[in-house]
């Protein structure tokens, strides 16, 4: 079999000889030409499955409406995708931190868009397009997505039992418009959002100082209420266990009945010796803080809070126990605007606008890079703050 001959199977084998090329029938595969080879826009099905129950049916046309002129404005930044299968997607999401569960039964409906980005890249000799990505732009209405940082896991909540969260950074600015990050300093990827309201009011408010003192406090007293049901239910266990090694006959002597005895005695003393150990320097520190509000004025108790560590506010750690140290290092907190949005307004109009860019930007991402050139070189915000909706008053 000669040399020319060999090939030729060799390239049958591997989809040389169906007819005209396409992506997957490439015979020769050079990663710089993959990362420009002309691709297209893919429209995939609605994510409707986590939507939230009591999201009105009768609203979808309109949201829908809505959700498609976003993803016009998404692909015009980005129109003709390279070395990479753009995809795009309208979503209606639950609310799976229960970031909204105070929110009013009539507030304006939370939706979005999503759009992601699959690389090409030379595999046994063609290209094949990857099964994950790590780049997303979306648009989230009359919402936040992943655009602030808790304080905490849940330990320090507001009175309603909303979350506290750190603001995010501004890092620089696109078109005149802030860019925010809450996860600066990520090697080779990127967590950026821009917002774009009416006016300067964004969709979250300012904690107090008062309030997060008031969230520690919450925090200590459901620390010392847990520590008594505690010491409750070993002392009860305890008695059980006396009870069992009074009746058991598993015991050689009496001596060694006592012993087991005493060992759990013993055991469970001190447990309860550390607990209230602990306790009661959490009780100094609520009096503690109580002492710090009572010596603020009105207008430093309704001060928004700047802190970096809230526990160590909570302990007075390392000298970290006050709002003036804590502030050296500190972000801004602040949280849901549960009264955002114009009421006279439908529930399905566009209020509010995040736009969130999460990408890579390794050195082999190539296609990736230019994706994320182009759309932020191209990406029309007025258009999309022109989608903001009013009353007219």
């Amino acid at each position: 079999m000669n040399a020319f001959l060999t090939r030729t199977i060799l390239l049958c084998l591997l989809g040389g000889c169906l007819g005209h090329s396409s992506p997957a029938q490439t015979t020769e595969c050079r990663p710089e030409e993959v990362q420009r080879m002309p691709t297209s826009w893919v429209r995939k099905p609605d994510a409707l499955g986590a939507m939230d129950p009591a999201f009105p049916r009768k609203s979808l046309p309109m949201v829908f409406e809505r959700q498609d002129k976003l993803i016009k404005l998404l692909q015009k930044a980005y129109p003709n995708p390279q070395g990479l299968e753009a995809r795009a997607y309208r979503l209606i999401r639950n609310d799976p931190n229960n970031e909204y569960q105070q929110i009013a039964p009539n507030s304006p409906l939370r939706y979005s868009v999503t759009t992601y980005y699959l690389h090409y890249w030379c595999f046994k000799g063609k290209p094949e397009r990857s099964h994950e990505t790590g780049t997303w732009i979306e648009c989230h209405v009359n919402s936040l997505w992943q655009f602030m940082n808790s304080i905490s896991e849940r330990e320090y909540v507001l009175a309603n039992g909303q979350q506290i969260y750190y603001m995010p950074e501004i890092v620089g600015n696109l078109k005149g418009y802030p860019v925010y990050s809450n996860r600066t300093g990520w090697k080779d990827r990127k967590h950026e959002s821009i917002l774009l309201v009416p006016g300067n009011r964004l969709p979250v408010r300012p904690v107090t100082r008062e309030e997060l003192i008031r969230s520690l406090q919450r925090y200590v007293q459901h620390y010392l209420n847990e520590n008594e049901e505690t010491t409750r239910k070993l002392e009860a266990a305890l008695k059980e266990t006396m009870a069992f090694a009074d009746q058991s006959t598993t015991f050689k002597t009496t001596a060694e009945r006592e012993k087991y005895k005493e060992d759990n005695r013993r055991s469970v003393e001190t447990g309860r010796l550390k607990r209230d150990q602990t306790a009661q320097r959490f009780r100094d520190n609520f009096q503690r803080l109580e002492t710090m509000l009572t010596a603020m004025n009105p207008q430093e108790r309704t001060a928004q809070a700047v802190i970096s560590d809230p526990y160590r506010m909570l302990t007075n750690s390392r000298g970290l126990g006050t709002f003036e140290e804590q502030a050296t290092q500190g972000r801004p907190l602040v949280t849901h605007d549960l009264k955002y949005g114009d009421p006279r307004l439908p529930r399905h109009a566009i209020q509010s606008i995040q736009l969130l860019m999460k990408y890579e930007t390794a050195p082999d991402m190539v296609a990736k890079r230019e994706m994320i050139r182009q759309f932020r070189e191209n990406i029309d915000l007025d258009g999309l703050k022109a989608l903001l909706e009013h009353s007219g008053n």
